[in-house]
């Protein structure tokens, strides 16, 4: 199991019981142990406080929601297969090892798949996809909760806890809806975001 906050503060707990245990034990004090305890518990106090720091900025995923939709895969039969298979392939592999609950990919006017916790109403992109795709740069809202723009995405799923929006091209993007807060990894950021690149070049190869 790795360090975190909790670990640390449990560790410096530990060392200071330890040396105030030893203290009490003792049976003859010198000014040179009394310099060492004083040391060890300086030592497990400044271990305690970077636990304390590390916990207060560890980022907490949030609970994972209950989101109302029916799960499935629809796409668009006018697409060439080889285009399919491959867009079947990611987004299968994204909700399979990411927190992803809903994909949806656009382009140029049409959602041509959307895959996972779906609403079953038409999605049509609004001000903050449009800004992805017209500033070609990936947008993670962390937290919907606090996001003023948050009901463009309701015919997506609706109450998604956390969002991307992965630019494709000038016409495409893809949109991913997470089951909890804050649950993408830069990982899973960086990896969508080559997939979109892979995506790109497809589709200029069949001209769609």
């Amino acid at each position: 199991m790795g360090f975190n906050g909790k670990s640390l503060i449990i560790i410096g707990s530990i060392i200071f019981i330890f040396q105030i245990v030893n203290f009490f034990s003792i049976e003859s004090i010198t000014p040179e142990l009394q310099r060492a305890q004083v040391l060890a518990a300086i030592s497990s106090l400044i271990i305690i406080l970077i636990g304390f720091l590390f916990k207060q900025f560890e980022p907490l995923a949030g609970m994972k929601a209950d989101l109302k939709g029916e799960n499935k895969f629809l796409f668009d039969t006018n697409i060439p297969s080889d285009v399919i298979d491959e867009l079947a392939w990611g987004s299968e592999a994204i909700l399979t090892s990411t927190a992803a609950a809903s994909i949806l990919i656009h382009n140029d006017g049409r959602n041509i798949l959307r895959r996972g916790i779906i609403s079953s109403n038409h999605f049509k992109p609004g001000e903050t996809c449009l800004r992805s795709i017209k500033d070609m740069k990936l947008i993670s809202l962390a937290n919907t909760k606090f996001y003023p723009g948050k009901d463009e995405f309701s015919n997506f799923c609706p109450n998604l806890p956390s969002i991307l929006i992965v630019p494709i091209n000038s016409k495409s993007f893809i949109l991913i809806g997470g089951w909890s807060s804050k649950c993408f990894t830069k990982s899973d950021e960086k990896w969508i975001n080559n997939w979109s690149k892979k995506i790109n070049n497809i589709f200029f190869k069949n001209n769609i």
